[in-house]
């Protein structure tokens, strides 16, 4: 199949008093052509041409942090540079210029061949989407192919491309997949100035809080979360550096657990459990999905389960061998439930044991110095929820079973 290749116009002045390219207007603490180039990129298009007629510092510096997290970006002054920038077999998605779309609108057109263009009916927008007939008017997004970009660059003289582009898609019966009015086309719009990009920022930020399944997360850390994500958002912070500090707390909690001073070290386990989260947030805002793949998830739950055992092992001398015996069993019937969830999706999943919430548990015991008892509650919990996920996916795999070779269908 041929490759994938962007084009994304960056040329048209924002309507702003202070002036500045569209491109260039703030969106969930970076620019539009950010998130611009991360959907192409999400999209897996390579290389990502952006067409600029002028490269202000706030530009230069944008494509310079997109190019730090590993996007191939090109820049084009003209449109013979953007057509020599990519195959003829190629298929091109265009962006518009100012264009804020999701990953769905994407997804759906790269599904289809090229030509192809995303419309929209007349009737719900205004002229900042370019008109196509009486009817429709053009999305933002096109599918088309390199050689159809060569030819157009070849004969452009002074019109624009952008526009000139989706004309002859049009004239060579490009397919148009007009939206549906479904939640995802409300995150979909061409900013022309900040304002017109106000309510987007928020949709983007509610739509970046979903994926948090457990209990703790859902009804406690969630306000601390998204306090963090605002105060973050138009900083240099990086979800991979919140990573970073989450373990470095974690790892100071285990030092202060083996240096027996458990109620500090529990503070500090406690002070690690909203950072996760507030990567995961930031990441789904900016589109930066290295936190994604879950790494993370596995060496936070091998620093907790070091915190534990090491709580454990500091209560020998008071309280007896008997509580990293309940240490370790906990540990086991964690390790067992999450091997019995597999990929089920289990009812009442957020209520299962895991780390952060097994963490939270634990402070009203450590408030009253009742640390063995906590230790014990835990470990209660941790079989009580591995039960529940055994009894759960045992139910379902009868149902899901495939009939033994030779059986009788009905």
């Amino acid at each position: 199949m041929a490759g994938l290749s962007a084009l994304i116009a960056a040329y048209h002045e924002a309507d702003e008093p202070g002036g500045g390219l569209r491109a260039t207007l703030p969106l969930a603490g970076r620019t539009l052509v950010e998130r611009q180039a991360r959907l192409a990129a999400w999209a897996g298009a390579s290389p990502i041409v952006i067409l600029v007629e002028r490269i202000p510092s706030s530009l230069l510096a944008a494509i310079d942090r997109l190019r730090a997290e590993g996007l191939t970006i090109g820049l084009a002054r003209s449109a013979q540079e953007a057509a020599d920038a990519v195959e003829s077999d190629d298929r091109l998605l265009l962006m518009a210029d100012g264009l804020v779309a999701a990953e769905e609108h994407v997804e759906r057109l790269v599904g289809l061949g090229a030509p192809s263009l995303l419309t929209v009916p007349d009737l719900r927008v205004d002229d900042r989407f370019e008109r196509i007939d009486a009817e429709a008017r053009w999305a933002g997004l096109a599918l088309i192919d390199g050689e159809m970009l060569k030819r157009t660059a070849s004969m452009l003289n002074d019109w624009d491309l952008q526009s000139t582009l989706l004309r002859r898609a049009v004239q060579q019966g490009a397919r148009q997949l007009s939206l549906r009015g479904e939640p995802a086309d409300d995150q979909l719009t061409v900013a022309e100035n900040e304002a017109d990009l106000g309510a987007m920022q928020e949709r983007l930020i509610a739509g970046a809080a979903g994926g948090r399944d457990e209990w703790v997360s859902r009804w406690l850390l969630a306000p601390l979360e998204q306090v963090g994500m605002r105060l973050l958002m138009p900083t240099r912070a990086t979800p991979g550096l919140l990573i970073l500090i989450g373990a470095a707390l974690m790892a100071m909690a285990l030092g202060l657990f083996a240096l027996h001073w458990p109620l500090t070290g529990l503070i500090f386990l406690l002070l690690a459990t909203p950072l996760d989260g507030i990567a995961h947030r930031l990441s789904a805002l900016r589109m930066q999905f290295e936190t994604s793949a879950g790494w993370w998830e596995h060496l936070f739950d091998g620093l907790a389960a070091a915190c534990f055992l090491s709580l454990s092992f500091g209560l020998v001398q008071p309280r007896g061998w008997g509580c990293v015996a309940i240490a370790i069993a906990g540990l086991a019937f964690l390790c067992a439930l999450r091997i019995e969830q597999g990929g089920w999706e289990l009812p009442r999943a957020s209520f299962l044991a895991e780390r952060k919430g097994m963490a939270w548990l634990l402070l009203p015991f450590a408030a009253t110095g009742r640390w063995a008892t906590g230790l014990a509650v835990l470990a209660l919990y941790a079989a009580g929820s591995f039960f529940w996920a055994q009894r759960q996916v045992h139910k379902v795999l009868p149902a899901r079973a495939p009939a033994p070779p030779g059986a009788e269908q009905d």
